[in-house]
């Protein structure tokens, strides 16, 4: 069992399974006791989707394998490969597009995140990807209503950790430590909490350039410049993951803003 379960890692590492989600694939062979072998059956659209989704540097591609993905619960509304990935790619569109576009795409991520933990409570994905869309849509709407989603976020993060703490490379940590830095002292933010869980999640995953940035973001508040200034080169110093190639350029942006801003003409 245990040959067979490297087996499985390294051909998902390799690229090799139609999945193009890294760590989804490595971690759908693994039940929550280790001791099984498993993979989730997909339908034909959901795989067509997971195809387009590779390109998904062009928005059309996104667009295209939300479509399929919709036509895939449209043909069966239990289809829980479906509705999470739903909620995730909405996430990602909603991250590229302005309002009134990016409320909407916030909705059906919510939605399509709420029944995939409906259909599935136990698997980790629907429930990141609702605290995700949920995260998003506080910092698109109103103060008031970034305030009432603070312990949405929290409970759903929360229990991606407890379900799969590696899910998306410790990603429930990490929005933990995000919810800290942003939210106020009377919602329990507390940016040096913040700091320490990001500092965790690098230890597990020293390349994460979503960490680092976070991470660095915390320094500079927490007046720690030449660490922040260390973690803002260190993402652009990253290799691309092909699984990741779109969020580590957007990161790498964001990094060279940060370094502009902060740390020009030696400030």
């Amino acid at each position: 069992m245990k040959t067979a379960l490297r087996r499985t890692v390294s051909l998902c590492r390799a690229g090799r399974f139609a999945v193009p989600w890294a760590s989804f694939c490595l971690a759908a062979v693994v039940s929550a006791s280790g001791a099984s072998l498993t993979m989730p059956r997909l339908s034909d659209r959901v795989r067509q989707a997971d195809d387009y989704y590779l390109g998904r540097q062009n928005l059309d591609n996104a667009r295209r394998a939300l479509q399929l993905l919709r036509e895939a619960v449209g043909q069966n509304p239990n289809d829980y490969e479906a509705w999470w990935r739903i909620s995730k790619l909405a996430c990602f569109l909603a991250r590229q597009t302005e309002k009134p576009e990016k409320l909407q795409l916030l909705d059906t991520g919510v939605a399509a995140g709420k029944r995939a933990v409906a259909l599935a409570p136990q698997r980790v994905e629907g429930h990141f990807w609702l605290g995700a869309n949920y995260g998003l849509t506080a910092e698109a709407r109103s103060f008031i209503k970034a305030l009432l989603l603070v312990d949405p976020v929290r409970e759903e993060m929360e229990t991606v950790v407890r379900l799969d703490a590696d899910y998306e490379q410790g990603a429930g940590l990490r929005t933990l430590a995000r919810v800290d830095f942003r939210a106020p002292f009377f919602k329990g933010g507390d940016k040096r909490r913040s700091m320490v869980m990001l500092e965790k999640c690098l230890t597990r995953y020293p390349e994460n350039s979503l960490t680092m940035l976070y991470l660095a973001d915390s320094y500079l508040a927490l007046g720690l410049r030449e660490e922040a200034r260390q973690q803002l080169e260190r993402i652009l110093s990253l290799c691309p993951d092909p699984n990741y190639a779109p969020e580590l350029a957007e990161n790498q942006d964001e990094a060279r803003a940060r370094l502009a801003k902060f740390f020009r003409s030696g400030k």
